[in-house]
């Protein structure tokens, strides 16, 4: 070999220290997760594909739907899930919800009916701060009548479109497309209804303490610090992704064409229905109809003629297939985590690095209960399943420490809201992240997640240590409180993939050995007495002995 031989060698690209570093850590993540022998065989598969998963999400350039099937497949073959759980996934509550809200958008638009409802916000010639602003007040008020997060942002996706079709600089769209999801999340926390954490957080509160957070009550516990924190997201979007020209510049007068009199009364129609639909939704304990069957409805009446005049193919591939394979991986990682007990264990460790000494330390466990909570979306992928690991694994062993259980639980639960780093983190990121609108990638949620991350945890501990203390002893009732109960993510979390039942199983029929003939002989029965039902104890013995004739009877 001669030098003129490897000069072609030394042309190509060398690796640069990122690409050395997540080699590196790539191979070390399956090393590691060969250690813990606390930890099932499943468990480990599972944290190590995981660790992959998030590694190939942050450190690569490859695409998110890609890398989150490779981690189903993985997590398939290496015997975590079924192929039965991976087939399933598709026919999942939220993969119909998405599908249904796509369908909706489409016709909305085509009807002109987002331009009509953003024509007001536009036609004031706000500058650039103040319609940011007024805008994040305006998507976090929908956490109020909209029961979860991706529901708003299945909704809120065409109103920004409109918004972004009508920027006049091209610039502002980036920052647009992050302001919605993070506002989605971070006031969430708002309202009881606002996520189905908030459900399970207040049922636990009730357990242990008595107190009951109604609609109201968890209002005055969570707006404050949802608004607080949406309004700090929002600033720093403006100051990393906004230019400052830009800032304080004045956004054009943008008037929309009048529609004709066609056009105005079906867009009427399209906005009675989704009227229909968002009222179906609120009122689902009375009639008992799901979300994404109340979507699937609204979807199928608006592909009729009178809403639109497209044909419903044309409509249906408004479908982003890519989310939706997207949204099934990466809920299917997340079941995988709960199911085999990896985020357990995972917070079991991190509960364990508390120093025994500093466990009586109020401000030192909120510091520590925070820190976990924002960074649980690093390792488990879902919203509910993060209350459902972080509430019984942490916040109610922290509490048994002799700290207050609802203070831990609402630490616990409202620290979930920030999951901004990745865009398999939350629902309303992927949404917004993978529209074709949006202008935003991993780099840029990594930018706006290293400040926000601990200006949210700041506030967590303020509002831990100096507000809500005082209110929960306001709320809390005369009677004693309940002993904290023992509560497992099964009994918290359902299940996001629904699995067919298990099936029977098979029962070889055998032909019974026949009896001796002088028992088989018909012999006279008393008459039959009505007697109590005999224990089981009796009723096994009573078992074992009725082949040799012999019947014990307690009176």
């Amino acid at each position: 070999m001669t030098a003129r031989s490897l000069s072609p060698l030394a042309a190509l690209p060398q690796p640069s220290r990122r690409h050395l570093s997540v080699a590196v850590l790539a191979a070390a993540i399956p090393l590691l997760a060969g250690l813990p022998q606390t930890l099932s065989a499943p468990g480990r598969v599972a944290l190590a594909v995981s660790g992959l998963a998030v590694l190939g999400w942050v450190g690569t350039r490859l695409p998110e739907s890609l890398v989150a099937l490779a981690a189903v497949l993985a997590l398939v073959l290496g015997g975590v899930l079924t192929e039965a759980q991976l087939f399933a996934a598709l026919g999942s509550e939220l993969i119909w919800l998405l599908l249904s809200a796509f369908v909706i958008a489409a016709v909305a638009k085509e009807a002109g009916l987002t331009q009509r409802l953003v024509a007001p916000l536009l036609a004031r010639g706000m500058r650039v701060v103040p319609f940011f602003l007024w805008l994040t007040l305006a998507i976090a008020g929908t956490a109020f009548v909209l029961p979860s997060t991706s529901g708003r942002a299945a909704l809120l996706l065409p109103v920004f479109a409109a918004i972004a079709a009508a920027l006049p600089d091209p610039r502002l769209r980036r920052p647009l497309a992050l302001l919605f999801p993070t506002v989605i999340l971070l006031s969430a926390g708002a309202s009881l209804i606002g996520a189905g954490a908030h459900l399970l957080a207040a049922q636990a509160i009730r357990g242990a303490t008595g107190i009951h957070l109604g609609y109201v009550e968890w209002a005055m516990l969570g707006l404050p610090f949802s608004l607080l924190a949406s309004l700090a997201g929002a600033g720093l979007i403006l100051w990393l992704f906004v230019p400052r020209e830009a800032l304080l510049a004045p956004l054009p007068r943008m008037a929309t064409p009048a529609p004709d009199a066609a056009t105005r009364a079906r867009q009427r129609r399209i906005g009675l229905v989704l009227a229909l639909v968002v009222g179906l939704w609120l009122t689902a304990g009375l009639h008992g109809i799901g979300m994404a069957l109340v979507a699937l409805i609204g979807a199928l009446v608006l592909l009729t003629p009178p809403f639109t005049s497209r044909k419903p193919k044309e409509i249906f591939r408004a479908v982003d297939t890519e989310l939706l394979l997207y949204m099934s991986a990466t809920v299917l990682m997340a079941e995988a985590m709960v199911a085999t007990g990896a985020d357990r264990w995972l917070a079991g460790q991190a509960l364990a690095a508390l120093p025994p000494g500093l466990s009586g330390s109020l401000p030192i466990v909120v510091v520590l209960l925070s820190a976990v909570a924002v960074l649980a979306h690093l390792a488990i992928t879902s919203r509910s399943a993060r209350a459902a690991v972080l509430i019984p694994a942490v916040a109610l062993p922290l509490a048994a420490m002799g700290h207050d259980p609802a203070l831990m639980v609402m630490v616990a639960v409202m620290g979930t809201g920030f999951c901004q780093s990745m865009m398999a983190s939350a629902k309303p990121v992927a949404i917004f992240g993978q529209a074709e609108e949006a202008g935003f990638g991993q780099r840029d949620l990594i930018r706006l997640a290293l400040p926000l991350a601990p200006v949210v945890t700041a506030l967590l501990v303020g509002f831990a240590l100096l507000v809500w203390p005082a209110q929960l002893a306001r709320m809390r009732d005369d009677a004693q409180p309940a002993p904290v109960p023992t509560l497992s993510a099964a009994m918290l979390v359902s299940p996001a993939v629904a699995l067919p039942p298990p099936a029977a199983p098979v029962i070889e029929a055998a032909r019974p050995v026949p009896r001796p003939q002088r028992l088989a002989q018909a012999v006279p029965q008393p008459p039959k007495v009505r007697k109590s039902r005999p224990e089981p104890d009796l009723r096994a013995l009573n078992h074992i002995l009725r082949p040799a004739g012999i019947r014990l009877v307690i009176r």
